[in-house]
């Protein structure tokens, strides 16, 4: 039985707390989830993919070539509840291994003081 709030464990999913030099040291894909409007307000990850996430299969079309060599998928958006909800249906399609980016980018710019970039400048 999983107490108030928790979610079940999927294998090849976790959600965490990461930095974006940990990110980028992990060899893996930075995907930013949000919608544009969402990017040129608040700004991105230098070099991450942007591809707003409006369902599964369109999204995995997106970024298939890019994680074809294996790799790693980090998703980002806003606050962590987007990629943990994406994240999880991944996990069940993809053998990659899918991590959501707990606290989004409020976590990476308000507390670890990411400066973001213009999307289109990375």
């Amino acid at each position: 039985m999983f107490g108030f709030g928790a979610r079940p464990k999927i294998e090849g999913f976790e959600h965490k707390v990461m930095t974006v030099d940990e990110m980028r040291a992990s060899g893996a894909l930075i995907v930013d989830i949000r919608t544009p409007a969402e990017w040129y307000q608040t700004g991105v990850i230098e070099g991450a993919k942007l591809v707003t996430f409006q369902d599964p299969q369109s999204f995995l079309d997106a970024i298939r070539d890019d994680i074809a060599d294996g790799r790693d998928v980090v998703l980002v958006c806003r606050s962590g509840n987007r990629t943990q909800a994406a994240g999880m249906y991944l996990a069940q399609m993809i053998d990659n291994k899918v991590i959501s980016a707990a606290g989004g980018m409020i976590e990476i710019v308000a507390r670890q003081g990411y400066q973001p970039v213009a999307p289109g400048a990375s």
